[in-house]
């Protein structure tokens, strides 16, 4: 038999063997974080996500307190309704000024609540700061929440194991002179994995439970200082 025909069988077999191994690997790490004790590191988490991996949202913010911060997302819808206005010559011109830069929902977004002012970033291609919005506490007080699932499109096409580290969504709708603009908030902070981090499952996962524990009391913090956002 030719040697060469050898090769694919044994890279198949190489390949499902280290498939088996990575997958073992991942279900002992994952036994070892237990995210109800994560959870009661908050502050904690808060603070260093703060200092580490996201402090361009403190140098963004220039000074003003970050109470709670997520990701974000524009809807297609929002962007369809954004292409509308500029087609028909921006008719809305309060809603066409918070949101022409909004068709890009490509990049990473954020949402920080700071006293009584939510803050959305938008970024560029290279994640240098694109637009910053602000929603005063006169338009929270307006806007409307409601459960959006998961965001699957964030991921295209996606095996059935990775749903559970797909960033679940609450809509926020804001009433803009008439108008409406609907954003995204995110359960979890927008997580990629390093290079150098490939093959080390326990930090995958550690940093995950980090971003998935501030993320997800976002909506709680913004629901206890606007009750109008809660849900029935």
């Amino acid at each position: 038999m030719n040697p060469l025909f050898l090769i694919p069988v044994v890279l198949i077999i190489v390949g499902v063997v280290f498939m088996m191994i990575m997958n073992k690997k991942h279900k002992t790490a994952k036994s070892e974080i237990d995210l109800d004790s994560e959870r009661t590191k908050y502050d904690q988490y808060k603070r260093e996500l703060l200092a580490q991996d996201f402090s361009k949202l403190t140098a963004w913010m220039k000074g003003k307190p970050i109470d709670a911060f997520t990701s974000a997302s524009v809807p297609q819808s929002t962007t369809h309704k954004i292409q509308e206005l500029v087609t028909d010559g921006i008719k809305n011109i309060a809603l066409s000024a918070i949101g022409i830069k909004l068709k890009r929902i490509e990049t990473d977004c954020f949402w920080i609540l700071s006293g009584s002012d939510l803050h959305f970033f938008s970024t560029d291609t290279v994640g240098k700061l694109d637009e910053h919005i602000v929603f005063d506490n006169f338009r929270i007080e307006k806007a409307t929440l409601q459960y959006g699932g998961l965001l699957k499109s964030q991921l295209g096409v996606y095996s059935k194991s990775s749903e559970e580290y797909l960033p679940k969504t609450h809509v926020i709708t804001f009433d803009i002179d008439g108008s409406s603009l609907a954003l995204e908030i995110h359960d979890r902070l927008n997580y990629m994995v390093d290079p150098e981090d490939l093959l080390n499952l326990k930090k995958q996962l550690e940093t995950r439970a980090k971003y998935q524990v501030v993320g997800e009391k976002f909506v709680k913090i913004l629901q206890d200082k606007f009750p109008n956002l809660k849900m029935s």
